[in-house]
């Protein structure tokens, strides 16, 4: 039976004619190990852009906090004036309480900057890539919406002084 199986075997036309060539064992062993190198490298940069991703957030998460503590700050010094959606404003006096200067927080029109102005003509740069700020006024507090240019939006409630002439009253 083994002879009949090998007379068959060895009767059967061949795939390739001896004199044609295909892959060896090591190019084909060569263009796997390039593959596996590729795919590698491919999952490594995904895993490096979520990294950069979340860093990212973290980044817009810890300025806008940092902005809130200036801000809290700064205002308690300051006395509200007024508002509009897209600034505020607050007057700083001196001891016999007369306005020594006015502050505006507004969105930078040339940039994607939420800065603090005076009347001098001085700014501060306090948030950065900002796409939109909104201002509102809720009773004896000031909200702030801040939109960041990667789309991540952040909402605060602050107390404010109120204007002098309301104080009078």
């Amino acid at each position: 039976m083994v002879v009949k199986l090998r007379k068959w075997i060895f009767s059967q036309p061949k795939l390739l004619p001896l004199k044609e060539e295909g892959f060896t064992l090591l190019e084909s062993i060569v263009s796997l190990y390039v593959l596996v190198i590729c795919i590698l490298l491919i999952s490594y940069a995904a895993s490096q852009y979520q990294t950069i991703r979340k860093q990212i957030f973290l980044d817009r998460q810890l300025e806008w906090h940092l902005f809130l503590n200036q801000f809290e700050y700064d205002s308690k010094q300051l006395v509200f004036k007024d508002i509009t959606t897209s600034r505020v404003r607050f007057e700083e006096f001196d001891r016999i309480g007369k306005t020594q200067r006015v502050i505006v927080y507004q969105k930078d029109l040339k940039k994607t900057n939420l800065i603090k102005t005076t009347e001098l003509g001085g700014y501060q740069p306090l948030l950065m890539k900002v796409s939109k700020v909104t201002f509102s006024k809720k009773g004896n507090f000031l909200v702030i919406e801040v939109l960041f240019s990667n789309k991540e939006s952040y909402k605060a409630q602050l107390k404010i002084t109120q204007p002098v002439e309301e104080l009078e009253k």
